[in-house]
């Protein structure tokens, strides 16, 4: 017997013999209709989860803005007890700005507004001025804050205490 007899020599064998990865040549790639299920499938997928995405950008804007918010009135009192100078903040709900003391208004952004103003003082030119004192005392005010056109959302509170100038925060149902 001669050292090629020793290996077989059918198609059969051959096959069997085949790495496990190989594939013959009618099983290579996807068909068609694979291709197209995958499709429909990302496509469900991105119709349920685009509302979703919107969603939390909208909350996070809003949420952006009452830290906004709370930062200048902190920068406001701040500014007051050091300076020892009354300082202000103009909030104009109208156009969904604040600004300190003749400083650059700041845009609560595209979906936040302040939906509701309580306290504080009316200024000559539209809104709403609070007064911060050297002494820590502030006008006071209430705001709520929320989404500009979700008005079933909640919002966020901010409160400014009269007396001592604390700010509260705290979601609203």
């Amino acid at each position: 017997m001669s050292a090629m007899s020793a290996w077989p020599t059918t198609r059969r064998s051959l096959v069997a013999r085949a790495p496990s990865g190989a594939r013959r040549r009618g099983e290579a790639g996807f068909t068609l209709i694979e291709l197209l299920i995958v499709l429909v499938i990302l496509a469900m997928a991105a119709t349920l989860v685009a509302p979703s995405v919107e969603a939390g950008l909208r909350a996070r804007e809003v949420r952006s803005a009452v830290r906004t918010i709370v930062a200048t009135m902190r920068s406001a009192g701040s500014a007051a007890i050091m300076q020892g100078t009354p300082q202000e903040m103009l909030i104009d709900p109208v156009e969904q700005r604040i600004a300190v003391s003749d400083g650059e208004p700041l845009a609560l952004g595209e979906f936040a507004a302040i939906r509701e103003v309580v306290g504080g003082e009316v200024a000559e030119a539209g809104g709403v001025r609070v007064r911060f004192y050297p002494n820590g005392s502030t006008t006071g005010i209430a705001l709520l804050v929320g989404d500009r056109t979700r008005l079933d959302e909640p919002g966020w509170a901010v409160r400014l205490d009269p007396l001592i100038g604390q700010i509260s925060v705290e979601e609203t149902p």
